[in-house]
């Protein structure tokens, strides 16, 4: 039997490494003769640079930097030749702050530019940035900040560091700082999501309560990346607020895409290619994939939805496993190959699930291999 393995995280639970090994180990107990491909994935959000890293065997630089709040943390990013890879969860990730600290108000993406001055140092060529799992929601100007842009309000005030409040007071800019070497670089922001900028649908209405707005707060937020938006369209003549994938990470992309060269990418496309997952896919039998939490946001460029997309057009069955599923999702893939799984055996605080989250990943598996072993 041949079989992919190619789950994401469960976030706070166990990596995507370890949820594959634990599939695999109970695979060879029923299948001894069978060797299933390991293809841990992430789509950018936290472990990124690590499943890259076992594709492209670069190497990691460690460095200290800031994270959301201002505090000094140790950090790294992976380089592969003139390349570089910077994962913005280890700078300006949810992980960084206690329940009561998270408030995209206040926090900022400056530990992210921070890293990129270090890399240009590391003589890069080439900049790509895995935005997933972001605390914060300044449309990046906390990272612009850090490598030389300046942002102005009404009465010609710098804007510094630059925090998700700051964006509805911004007026002008002024990139005359800028080290001359980043004009050189290639940016690519790799996204995890295809949401736009502001609106019903951007980055704040989306995603700023999971990082600590109220009602109130989320539209401050979004009133903020209308005005950035405006702003560098006045600057610069781009109008970046339409384009998919520029609310990820809090609209972090926007200064990027309208100030340097700048374009946005899939963090699980980028990964699946340097894999070869096309061809790994074609020569299963089935896959095993999985995440945390299966839902709507799965197919917006979630590794769950894209495996799920290839295992469609190659005509191959996969096996969904997740810690919870949405009511409604079963509607949305009533599918003869398809097949999606809880872990959870019941009613379970999600205190107890994290804590026995592994124990209940290699319950099911063996559960779906028993029954395969003796179909």
């Amino acid at each position: 039997m041949k079989l992919l393995i190619c789950p994401d995280s469960f976030k706070g639970c166990f990596t995507s490494l370890e949820g594959s090994k634990i599939i695999k180990n109970v695979f060879k107990k029923y299948f001894p003769e069978s060797t299933p491909i390991l293809f841990p994935l992430a789509d950018g959000g936290e472990g990124s640079i690590e499943v890259l890293n076992k594709l492209i065997k670069g190497k990691f630089v460690f460095i200290e930097s800031s994270d959301p709040l201002g505090r000094k943390i140790k950090t790294k990013y992976l380089k592969k030749g003139k390349a570089v890879y910077i994962e913005l969860a280890k700078e300006a990730g949810l992980t960084f702050l206690k329940e009561e600290e998270r408030n995209p108000l206040e926090t900022t993406t400056y530990g992210v530019g921070e890293v990129i001055l270090r890399a240009i140092e590391d003589g890069c060529e080439n900049i790509s940035i895995f935005v997933g799992g972001s605390a914060t929601n300044d449309a990046g100007i906390g990272a612009l900040s850090a490598i030389g842009v300046k942002f102005f309000d009404e009465k010609g005030k710098t804007i510094f560091p630059g925090k998700g409040k700051d964006l509805v007071k911004i007026r002008g800019t002024d990139i005359s700082s800028v080290d001359k070497r980043i004009f050189n670089i290639k940016f690519t922001i790799l996204t995890d999501v295809k949401n736009p900028l502001y609106g019903k649908n951007g980055a704040s209405y989306i995603y700023a309560w999971q990082k600590g707005a109220n009602s109130k707060e989320v539209k401050i937020l979004d009133d903020g990346l209308r005005n950035f938006s405006f702003v560098l369209k006045k600057f610069t003549g781009k109008d970046v607020s339409r384009i998919k994938g520029a609310g990820a990470a809090g609209g972090f992309a926007s200064g990027f895409i309208s100030i340097f060269n700048s374009k946005i990418e899939s963090g699980i496309e980028l990964i699946l290619k340097k894999g070869n997952f096309k061809e790994k896919i074609k020569n299963c039998d089935f896959v095993i994939t999985g995440e945390g939490k299966f839902d709507k946001q799965s197919f917006f460029g979630k590794v769950v939805g894209v495996v799920i997309e290839y295992c469609k057009k190659y005509k191959v069955p996969v096996i969904i496993l997740a810690g919870t599923v949405e009511r409604n999702i079963y509607k949305k893939i009533n599918e003869e190959n398809i097949i999606v799984m809880s872990i959870l055996p019941g009613f379970l605080s999600h205190d107890e699930a994290m804590k026995e989250g592994k124990k209940l990943l290699k319950i099911k598996a063996q559960q779906i291999f028993k029954l395969l072993k003796f179909k």
